[in-house]
């Protein structure tokens, strides 16, 4: 619980007074449980909790309805926007194409709006304008919540696994945890893209990694896989969100030279992880000796499917 209050206490610095009193208003009892809050231009204020999305009132009650619900107005993205990015939108410039960027205490906020493309770059997102939604995801550290897939697929020793679930399903919360599990007995190498799981600061892992864990902020994928094989000689090296083909090579080198993977991938059942290019590639050629799927809603970061590859 204490953990919890003091992510949203550090979601709250990004809000206006309007959406931080309607936020804090909340029961406290259905507060803690926040998974995200939302805010789109010209609409309703939401939370999500359980997997479930609510509008907002001014006095903090949640109705499936927007009738008395806070209207978002443009104000009140720019703040949570520009705050986000402290304030200096010209030293963000990655994050801003791409969508997204994790703020202090591991909290993830994305946004969208007018994609400003890039003609010399094919085409590429190079920055947005008029931004219209920002949505800011909770982080939560759940000491226990990977026990029982840590007692599943690492019962008989060093294991590879992939974790695969919907959206907002928990997995880099149970992710972060294996991750501390794995990380007090193994020698784990950990490449923290967006810096959601060790939630870093000046080089300090915020978040329990585990205390054989060496940490790759902000390093891409495939840089973050190619260099710690190189000099930091991993039994096992953990990841978030695998999926696209351009981290397939890095993933193979990793295997090759005799490196366990724990990575996440989006779906909901077993068929769709098989259906993914990339990850389907990865299954094939055996490198992962375990796959779990963990349940939304009232299931919500539990797991639902466990298969020995």
């Amino acid at each position: 619980m204490a953990n919890v209050t003091s992510k949203l206490g550090l979601v709250y610095e990004l809000l206006t007074p309007k959406i931080k009193a309607a936020i804090t208003a909340i029961p406290e009892h259905e507060r803690c449980h926040i998974q995200e809050i939302r805010l789109r231009l010209g609409r309703f204020l939401t939370a999500t909790l359980f997997g479930k999305e609510y509008f907002v009132t001014h006095d903090g009650r949640l109705r499936s309805v927007p009738e008395n619900a806070v209207c978002v107005d443009a104000y009140d993205i720019d703040t949570a926007y520009k705050r986000s990015l402290s304030n200096s939108l010209h030293s963000y410039h990655r994050e801003i194409a791409n969508g997204f960027i994790t703020t202090k205490g591991g909290n993830r906020v994305g946004f969208c709006g007018t994609a400003v493309l890039d003609s010399k770059d094919n085409y590429s997102i190079d920055t947005l304008k008029h931004i219209s939604s920002v949505n800011i995801r909770v982080a939560r550290e759940v000491l226990g919540s990977g026990d029982v897939l840590y007692s599943k697929a690492f019962a008989e020793g060093a294991a590879s696994l992939l974790i695969g679930g919907p959206p907002a399903c928990g997995k880099t919360t149970v992710l972060r945890d294996l991750c501390r599990l794995i990380g007090g007995r193994y020698r784990v190498s950990l490449v923290d893209e967006r810096n959601e799981i060790s939630a870093s600061s000046d080089g300090v892992a915020q978040n329990s990694v585990g205390e054989l864990t060496d940490v790759f902020n902000s390093y891409t994928k495939s840089e973050g896989i190619t260099i710690a094989v190189k000099v930091m000689s991993p039994e096992i090296i953990v990841l978030d969100e695998i999926g696209v083909k351009g981290d397939l090579s890095a993933l193979s080198y990793a295997v090759n030279s005799g490196v366990k993977l724990v990575a996440t991938c989006h779906a909901g059942s077993f068929d769709e992880l098989k259906k993914r290019p990339a990850v389907s590639k990865l299954l094939k050629e055996k490198v992962f000796d375990y796959a779990a799927l963990l349940g939304t809603g009232s299931m919500c970061g539990q797991l639902t499917s466990f298969y020995k590859l």
